[in-house]
């Protein structure tokens, strides 16, 4: 017998420990990634646990979103800057098939949700599909790193990710690490800046990001990186990272546009590896495409996929009319914000450069 059952209080309170016991789990399955979605005003947190003749054998956290008449599931849903989630298990004890049946009974019986979503690598796509759900890839870059050969994993960077961070060390960066909540409001004003740079608004709010370093912070699990320029400690690059088990991920990185000179982000992002190896890190996820992020010795992993499942035809339909008009109006938005904003002079580092040898 295969049941499916919200978590005791006992085994929430101990639910890092419970999925820490089954291949793939990740920091977004852990209490403070939820709680950060939560606080974020994401949904309600629904942290659920397969059980097979009284002994565990899988867990699934989520969050259930009311709108309007429509009760939905996420794990996660779009929108959340959240890597993955889905559920983690034990391969021997419970199947793809197993999950998907009795995952959309559960939550259509006892929470008449209508709309279910999960982003995972470890489901079988056949099963799946033959489920009724719907695949959307998910694609990143990801790239090995190498906890007792540093070197070994500065030398699969490119040339030009190695020139850059020699560079910007001989020009006076320098990085560090950032423990007090200030660090967000330059971080999101940074962001926000990025965005409009590529021709869209950013995506969240400045709460999103509060809460993601508020909740990741205090577990220990978060590297929030400045990079900081000349005696005034001109804030030039920013990001936040979390480092859990044997895995780095990164959640955020920007730079201020004036100082795209100095090339920050490569300096900032090996500093992080840095220490992230120190901790025992072995991959490195960088959280979606862009060809920037191959500078690092990433290469494309492709086995992540969105599953999507609606009881109703029309509501996947809604789903994606929905996202498509949400990118139309970013985009639309974005680049009003580019051509109102004023031109930004480059900084030069030293004379005789000018904005023409940023690139």
């Amino acid at each position: 017998m295969l049941t499916l059952r919200v978590a005791s209080p006992q085994e929430a309170l101990g639910w890092d420990d419970l999925v820490a016991r089954f291949p793939g789990h990740r920091v977004t399955h852990t209490v403070a990634w939820i709680r950060s979605l939560e606080a974020s005003g994401y949904g309600q947190p629904l942290y659920l646990v397969f059980e097979r003749e009284g002994r565990i054998v899988g867990c699934l956290p989520g969050l259930l979103v009311t709108l309007g008449p429509l009760r939905l599931y996420g794990s996660p849903l779009p929108g959340w800057q959240t890597a993955s989630m889905g559920p983690v298990f034990d391969p021997d004890a419970l199947s793809t098939r197993e999950i998907a049946t009795t995952l959309v009974s559960f939550l259509e019986r006892q929470y008449g949700v209508h709309h279910v979503e999960i982003v995972s690598q470890l489901m079988d796509g056949a099963t799946m599909l033959a489920s009724r759900f719907r695949d959307e890839m998910v694609p990143t870059y990801r790239a090995p790193l190498y906890p007792c050969d540093e070197q070994r994993t500065l030398s699969a960077l490119k040339d030009s990710a190695r020139r850059n961070i020699r560079r910007a060390t001989k020009l006076g960066l320098k990085v560090q690490f950032e423990q007090d909540e200030s660090f967000v409001d330059e971080h999101y004003a940074q962001l926000s800046e990025a965005y409009i740079r590529g021709g869209h608004t950013i995506t969240f709010n400045r709460r999103r990001v509060l809460e993601c370093f508020r909740h990741l912070h205090a577990a220990g699990k978060l590297l929030a990186v400045s990079v900081y320029l000349g005696a005034e400690r001109a804030n030039i690059a920013t990001g936040m990272f979390t480092v859990d088990g044997t895995e780095l991920l990164l959640w955020s990185w920007a730079h201020r546009t004036q100082y795209r000179w100095y090339r920050p982000t490569e300096l900032m992002t090996w500093a992080v590896m840095q220490r992230a190896m120190g901790a025992g890190c072995t991959t490195f996820d960088l959280m979606g495409l862009g060809d920037f992020k191959t500078k690092f010795g990433a290469e494309l992993d492709d086995t992540k996929y969105r599953w999507v499942r609606s009881r109703y035809r029309w509501l996947t339909l809604l789903r994606d009319w929905a996202e498509t008009g949400h990118r139309w109006q970013q985009s639309v938005r974005g680049r009003l914000a580019r051509l109102a904003r004023p031109a930004v002079t480059q900084h030069a580092a030293t004379p005789g450069h000018s904005a023409a040898d940023a690139g």
